[in-house]
């Protein structure tokens, strides 16, 4: 018996198989449109959202320049007005150093030595000055004194020479002392 050949169904068949193919096509091709529609929209507002950010950013450093540049008087005015403090600090500080310094030899040398003749070197921080003893007795204790770890603990730098003796009989020392470094102490 001959087969009997059934065109139409074989064609069905084929046409059945292709729909669901392109069927299965769409779906995926919906699902990558789906995706990518979805993507680009959380991008699209992503950038509007960081550009918003980015304005907003841009809005608040102009509005803090602008404070800043209507403060830069006040902060000049600060600064300087600082700085005067800190020279005015140091300025009455090395003048109570020296002020110290000159109280301490007149009474490490007693009452019979008198300190004259002072200069003073601001910018070294050196004193010069003299020590008149008014016999060579005094002078004698001058120089145990000088000799003395107590002073030399305290003005290590200290030089003394130029000794001279006038007609009256008085006797006198030139002392060069660099002072140390003296720091204001704060008022409670």
């Amino acid at each position: 018996m001959p087969s009997s050949i059934n065109f139409v169904r074989e064609r069905q068949r084929k046409v059945a198989k292709v729909e669901i193919l392109d069927q299965k096509i769409l779906m995926i091709t919906i699902m990558v449109f789906a995706v990518l529609l979805v993507l680009s929209t959380a991008a699209f507002f992503g950038r509007w959202w960081l550009t918003r950010q980015v304005a907003d950013v841009q809005a608040q450093q102009k509005t803090q320049e602008s404070a800043i540049l209507q403060q830069q008087p006040i902060e000049e005015s600060y600064t300087i007005f600082a700085h005067k403090l800190r020279v005015l600090r140091d300025l009455f500080g090395n003048r109570k150093n020296k002020q110290n310094s000159i109280a301490f030899f007149s009474e490490y040398f007693g009452s019979d030595v008198i300190v004259s003749q002072l200069s003073y070197n601001s910018e070294e921080e050196v004193l010069t000055f003299v020590l008149d003893s008014k016999d060579i007795f005094v002078l004698d204790t001058v120089f145990a004194k000088l000799q003395a770890d107590e002073l030399r603990s305290l003005y290590p730098t200290l030089q003394y020479g130029g000794l001279t003796r006038s007609q009256g009989g008085r006797y006198g020392l030139k002392l060069t002392v660099t002072l140390p470094k003296y720091v204001l102490e704060k008022s409670s």
